[in-house]
């Protein structure tokens, strides 16, 4: 795979240097690290040195241990929220397969995933396309995803990078997917113009996100009411009823405001949409998650309904 500088968008040397503007990107454990700024949660240096404990640990470790030892060694995760982050992370590829199949991307010739997490999309897409690419920013995860690759027997390319800067050549990739990211990231909006950048003409592009204002729990830290404040006041009210978790980062969207982010990128779409859902790890929500699925078209549910998602196109036409 070629890559480029993702701060100059010049070429690259060896394993990877880049004369234009001095920069070195080091492989760790074969995974190129191209980060030009951290995530919010720990410090480069830092998420390296976990990075190199965790790929040691996977040594003699499956997947599914793999989660349970990552939580086990990172306190300011709390445990209750640790169980269902895990169970959510277990369940991503064949919630990806769903996805993909709702959205009708089940083929194409090169896949990246933005903020791909542990891979679990990448094995759900391996199947229908020649290349498939991930890249997160927290190399601590892609350490863990590399062994549910190998478990998987899914030949992909692992890249640690931000969104908002992408280590690719322009015109890469002919479908681009985004789960639970967008939320996440220091500049949404760049993100997004990144992600067109790599598109090829044409292209499709899968966002999927939890709604800002869903009438049920902020999934990621299970308290009522978080999208429905200012942003400035989310980070306290969580810090309030959590002590135990550290600082609120999330910036979830609205369905409004990922059209905005995808049209000012470039995209072009019919408009955001409540997301079709599938949980195949709570069985007992089938009925409800059935009947959502038959309703979610009907008037207005995107501004209420649990996640949203958007399938845009980069065309020239």
């Amino acid at each position: 795979m070629t890559f480029v500088c993702p701060a100059c968008k010049g070429p690259l040397l060896g394993e990877y240097e880049c004369r234009a503007c001095g920069r070195d990107y080091p492989v760790i454990h074969g995974i190129p690290d191209f980060r030009l700024f951290p995530d919010p949660y720990i410090g480069i240096p830092q998420d390296r040195a976990k990075a190199a404990h965790l790929f040691e640990a996977a040594q003699t470790r499956s997947f599914r241990q793999m989660l349970d030892y990552y939580y086990s060694i990172t306190a300011e995760d709390p445990g209750d929220l640790a169980k269902v982050w895990t169970a959510h992370a277990l369940a991503e590829t064949d919630i990806a397969a769903f996805l993909l199949r709702k959205a009708g991307i089940e083929r194409g010739r090169a896949l990246l995933d933005i903020g791909c997490s542990t891979g679990g999309l990448l094995i759900a897409a391996k199947r229908g396309f020649e290349i498939v690419a991930g890249v997160d920013v927290a190399l601590r995860w892609l350490a863990i995803g590399a062994l549910r690759l190998r478990e998987a027997g899914v030949a992909a390319q692992l890249v640690c990078a931000n969104a908002e800067a992408l280590p690719f050549p322009v015109e890469s990739f002919d479908t681009i997917t985004s789960i639970d990211t967008v939320e996440h990231l220091r500049d949404a909006a760049a993100g997004m113009r990144e992600a067109h950048r790599v598109a090829t003409d044409p292209a499709t592009i899968l966002c999927a996100t939890n709604n800002r204002y869903a009438t049920l729990p902020d999934p990621q830290v299970h308290l009522w009411g978080v999208g429905w404040l200012p942003r400035a006041w989310q980070p306290g009210y969580v810090a309030w009823r959590r002590k135990d978790l550290h600082r609120y980062h999330i910036r979830m969207r609205s369905a409004r405001e990922m059209d905005q982010l995808l049209r000012d990128a470039g995209f072009s779409m019919r408009g955001t949409e409540a997301a079709p859902l599938i949980a195949p790890h709570r069985p007992k929500l089938e009925s409800a998650l059935d009947f959502y699925n038959t309703v979610r078209r009907a008037p207005l549910m995107n501004r209420i309904a649990p996640r949203l998602w958007s399938v845009a196109r980069k065309t020239s036409t």
